[in-house]
């Protein structure tokens, strides 16, 4: 892992009992990434334009690409274009580039026509969707609620010999989708220690939620935990919501944006608190390529103007880049970055910014 900051060295001081439950909140929310995930029967069948068939379990199509595990060999990566027909036993969510989401089992074609026939049950006939304009399709399981779940985890690690500086950054995240709803969970750590006894920490712990309304169009609520050593702040949580909409959905990559209002209180160094409403303004985009090398790049923003304290407005960052080398193994960097154009206090740096390198273990 690779660190860098704004600053050299950070304040000590002693920590509160509510920053250490934060703390122990977040890395058990961390812990619980490691989760297993119990997995359907592999009897989906898959049959390819040349008419070979391969059975197994249909895990998700994404970005042009159907995630399909088998008894033998693994797990594959199939083109979708590359595929003639799906057949299953499993509910799956399909989604198409206008938003359009339909829901149901997969019945096997009578004839290949690039077109997938959709069972929602035997009271409904059945309906029939191109497959040219399909850019998701999930499994949505009536299970135990650990059966819809996906996550990753990731971990770096930096040492410099000629101040002994050591840097760690864990991640980690749990996610779901359901018809109508998606929710996620997302958490970081970032502490960086050195000889001279120079300290930094960085703690972040993110909850989204969207509710789908019309085809692209959603409502979102989002909470937050934050701690950053840099800019002086203990401990800031938020809470709010707005509404929001994808403007590019298509099998190699995705842009949404939204808006909304946010409450946060603040807890900066030496124990001032601050309370405040803000509006938000946020976007978030994915490209992916299949093409040498193979990149998948995502990055965030967000602009929160203060609407109690005039002319104060924070903003919040990051872009990475994604690689995976084996099966669900990756090599990740990522650039973050913080600003505050009034911070509450007068000594307070106004930003912070940081690159990690990492590995992780998506599941």
């Amino acid at each position: 892992m690779i660190s860098t900051s704004q600053r050299g060295q950070a304040r000590r001081g002693s920590v509160s009992p509510g920053t250490r439950l934060a703390r122990t909140l977040l890395l058990m929310a961390l812990c619980v990434c490691a989760g297993a995930v119990v997995a359907a029967p592999k009897t989906d069948i898959v049959v390819l334009v040349n008419g070979d068939r391969i059975t197994g379990e249909i895990k998700s199509l994404e970005y042009n690409q159907l995630k399909l595990s088998t008894e033998h060999m693994g797990t594959l990566y199939i083109e979708w274009d590359k595929i003639a027909s799906l057949q299953t036993d499993q509910y799956l969510l399909l989604e198409r580039t206008d938003g359009t989401r339909y829901y149901g089992q997969l019945v096997a074609a009578e004839k290949r026509d690039s077109t997938l026939r959709v069972k929602r049950n035997a009271d409904q006939p059945l309906e029939a969707v191109e497959m040219a304009v399909i850019v998701r399709a999930q499994p949505i399981e009536g299970g135990a609620i650990i059966d819809r779940l996906d996550g990753y985890v990731s971990a770096g690690f930096d040492l410099a010999k000629a101040n002994n500086r050591t840097s760690i950054d864990l991640a980690g995240g749990l996610s779901s989708r359901t018809r109508v709803r998606a929710w996620s969970l997302d958490g970081s750590v970032n502490l960086t220690d050195d000889s001279a006894g120079a300290t930094s920490e960085r703690y972040q712990l993110q909850g989204n939620y969207r509710q789908f309304v019309r085809a692209r169009d959603f409502y979102l609520g989002f909470t937050g935990l934050e701690r950053n050593t840099e800019l002086d702040l203990n401990l800031r949580t938020m809470l709010g919501g707005g509404y929001g909409r994808y403007f590019v959905q298509n099998n190699h990559s995705e842009w949404n944006g939204g808006l909304g209002l946010a409450y946060s209180h603040e807890n900066y160094t030496g124990g001032e608190t601050f309370d405040s409403v803000e509006g938000v303004l946020t976007t978030s985009f994915r490209v992916f390529r299949y093409d040498f090398p193979e990149t998948d790049i995502g990055g965030s923003f967000s602009l929160l103007p203060s609407l109690t304290k005039s002319g104060r407005y924070r903003a919040e960052g990051d872009l990475r880049a994604k690689y995976e080398f084996v099966d669900d193994l990756y090599f990740e960097l990522k650039v973050y970055g913080s600003y505050d154009s009034q911070p509450p206090l007068a000594d307070t740096e106004q930003s912070d910014y940081g690159i990690t390198t990492s590995l992780g273990y998506s599941f």
